[in-house]
């Protein structure tokens, strides 16, 4: 082969390699370009860019009237590029100058401003004045930037609701947790050319991204019916409640809700806190003890027996039944509240009278399946849902496990742990049809612009009693207040029904003497529900009847009142009179009940007479082994004294329920020999 051939072939070859690499070479350009550039060009910005955050405000949060609870209001922060800072070698110089202004440490502003960041805060919410003072002294790699900090204008009111949010503006509790994503917004920033020694550029380039404000959330809270309940519970806790006597429970709580949509109008707990001062605040006072505490709910669970009765048609409106004063299940008297029983008696006055033994004879015809089957069709044992971190189950006894005497104590409001928001959705079920709906916080969410994003949408959990049920329960909860032992939250010329509770609290395995949590459940008016509110009182010495009932009535009065609610001309203007043997004498000033344990029982007699009291006797033997109420307790004077008797003091002590209403008590005698609550086998 001649060698002008072969320095062709070898030219041809060298060309196509050349050409290759330039295909190659294009191809590889134009990925580049094509695919990559955008996120190419992002990161040389980001190597010459710095940027100095600007932070949105935070979204309002409103009560369902547009009445702003929490907002923000401007402030300015202190920044550091520390690049800058090392580059100028005036560090040191820098953190003296700039302690008194901070109210910092020279060595504390010196470590801020020198660390291996690319930028630091040096003082968050620095006031406007401190601000311009920084800025007038043009420390190189020092400066400002506007910031917001949250304000809550109305101070406490639905502070458990609201919660708070940090000193980075982030949601730390209640609302502003739980909507942080649609409170926040999106953060801007200031952007400024800087070259490869970390030395801005002359003449360089600055870019403004502005901040994008967070949304409005609107609650379904209103602020006027919110501050109706909050000022009746500063006056429990102020002890100047009604029949208070100027003795403060530990804490309490008040509930109104629309039974036909869910929505809370009113969500109040005490002790409360400013959420503006919350590092302050007792971690105990951010409680929020309406979602979160369980309690035994006593008789106004009794709502909940007499609608799975009627629902069942376990029991007729107008059949009879006889209390001869106690029902015994496998061997245990369980008493009625009143000596020697109701006696003959309708299944309506059965509930008027809120007689123990009637409402356990509904809980036997149940049987064990249906009782928990409406136990957890009304919610107990399940969180509702509500819009709050922390929401507590209820404990429900395990049903493996229970036996006749369980079934009979649950059927009053025993055993069972609910919390007030379970209670409330339940006896709101029954209220307003029979569906069971889910408690809503947020009305809607509302973007900066004014337009509605996210509007509320009520949500039906299930249905648990028929229409009809509903209606007849309504009916004679109704006749309970006109009638029976609610007549303490009657409204003259509205319809009222409700249900009083008291329960006897549980620690250590046993009951607190002379403690109890005192409630009360009501809607109105009953034939077309607008508000159904629970009053949850804990740590006083008095019943249901007696502090609760008259919070529910006044906050309900203010409420119908405020909603423009008008009386209703048919509704009666005067609680009817009394079932036979029922009565409603007139509150007495509160009396000390004295301590008879230990006596023999004449002597323990006479002190009670002494002492202005009527003495009753439960048990064989000549020594008083227990009491209620117990020793100190505070009650009405006059009252009823139930005393237990044996033969001397080391028989083991009884563990008591009680029930309201007015000077009488329902002691129900079912604990003797029983294994303590807190050993009880439990289940969820």
């Amino acid at each position: 082969m001649s060698p002008f051939v072969v320095m062709r072939k070898r030219i041809a070859f060298l060309f196509l390699c050349v050409s290759v690499f330039l295909v190659v070479l294009i191809v590889r350009l134009g990925f580049v370009q094509l695919s990559q550039g955008a996120d190419l060009r992002k990161k040389a910005d980001d190597s010459h860019f710095r940027g100095v955050p600007v932070a949105p405000k935070r979204g309002n949060i409103e009560d369902r009237q547009g009445n702003v609870l929490a907002m923000s209001v401007s402030s300015e922060t202190v920044y550091a590029i520390p690049a800058e800072v090392r580059q100028s070698g005036r560090a040191k110089e820098m953190a003296l100058t700039l302690s008194p202004l901070l109210g910092k440490t020279a060595a504390e502003i010196e470590a801020h401003i020198t660390k291996r960041t690319a930028l630091e805060y040096v003082q968050k919410r620095v006031k406007p004045e401190v601000a311009a003072q920084v800025r007038a002294l043009a420390l190189p790699g020092i400066g400002t930037t506007e910031d917001s900090q949250r304000y809550y204008p109305l101070g406490t009111l639905a502070s458990h609701i609201i919660g708070f949010a940090g000193i980075d503006n982030q949601g730390l509790e209640g609302i502003e947790l739980t909507r942080e994503t649609a409170l926040k917004g999106i953060p801007g920033s200031i952007l400024q050319e800087f070259g490869a020694n970390g030395i801005p550029l002359p003449q360089a380039e600055h870019q403004y991204l502005a901040p994008k404000q967070g949304n409005t959330v609107r609650l379904t809270i209103d602020k006027n019916i919110q501050s109706f309940a909050e000022r009746e519970l500063q006056k429990l806790m102020s002890g100047q409640g009604i029949n208070m006597n100027g003795q403060a429970p530990k804490n309490a709580s008040i509930l109104v809700m629309d039974p036909s949509t869910g929505e809370m109008l009113a969500l109040a707990s005490a002790p409360s806190f400013d959420p503006n001062q919350y590092q302050q605040a007792d971690q105990s006072t951010r409680r929020n003890i309406a979602i979160q505490n369980g309690y035994e709910p006593g008789s106004t669970f009794k709502i909940i027996t007499l609608a799975a009765a009627l629902e069942e048609k376990k029991i007729k409106p107008t059949e009879h039944f006889f209390d001869k004063g106690a029902y015994t299940v496998l061997g245990k008297n369980v008493r009625c509240w009143k000596a020697g029983g109701h006696g003959d008696q309708t299944f309506v006055q059965v509930a008027e009278n809120s007689c123990n033994p009637g409402f356990i004879e509904m809980g036997q015809r149940l049987g064990m399946d249906a009782f928990y089957k409406y136990l957890r069709d009304f919610g107990f044992g399940q969180k509702t849902g509500i819009e709050m971190s922390g929401e507590a189950l209820g404990i429900l006894a395990n049903k493996k496990k229970a036996t006749a005497l369980d079934l009979a104590t649950m059927s009053i409001g025993q055993t069972n742990n609910v919390t007030p928001i379970q209670l409330l959705t339940a006896v709101s079920a029954v209220a307003n049809g029979g569906t069971l709906m889910k408690p809503q916080l947020v009305k809607e969410i509302v973007g900066p612009s004014g337009r509605v994003v996210t509007p509320f949408k009520k949500e039906e959990i299930r249905r648990v009693i028929s229409e009809d049920t509903s209606k007849l329960e309504r009916e004679i909860l109704e006749s309970v207040v006109t009638n029976g032992t609610g007549r303490r939250s009657f409204l003259p010329g509205y319809r009222v029904a409700g249900k009083t509770g008291t329960a006897q609290k549980v620690a250590n395995g046993g009951y607190i003497q002379g403690e109890y949590v005192a409630s009360f459940v009501a809607f109105a008016p009953a034939d077309k529900p607008r508000l159904a509110i629970l009053a949850v009182i804990d740590g006083v010495p008095f019943y249901g009847g007696v502090v609760a009932a008259p919070v529910v009535q006044t906050v309900m009065l203010d409420s119908l009142r405020y909603l423009g609610v008008k009386p209703d001309t048919q509704a009666p203007l005067t609680p009817g009179k009394p079932m036979p043997g029922l009565e409603f004498p007139p509150i007495k000033k509160a009396a000390t009940v004295p301590s008879v344990l230990g006596l023999p029982l004449a002597e323990a007699e006479k002190a009670l007479t002494g002492a202005g009291f009527k003495a009753m006797t439960e048990g064989q033997g000549e020594m008083v082994l227990d009491q209620i109420p117990h020793g100190d307790a505070q009650v009405e004077a006059g009252s009823n004294v139930l005393i237990y008797l044996g033969k001397d003091a080391s028989t083991p002590t009884l563990a008591h329920w009680w029930e309201d209403e007015d000077e009488d008590i329902e002691a129900i005698n079912n604990f003797r020999g029983r294994v303590p609550i807190s050993a009880s086998p439990l289940g969820h």
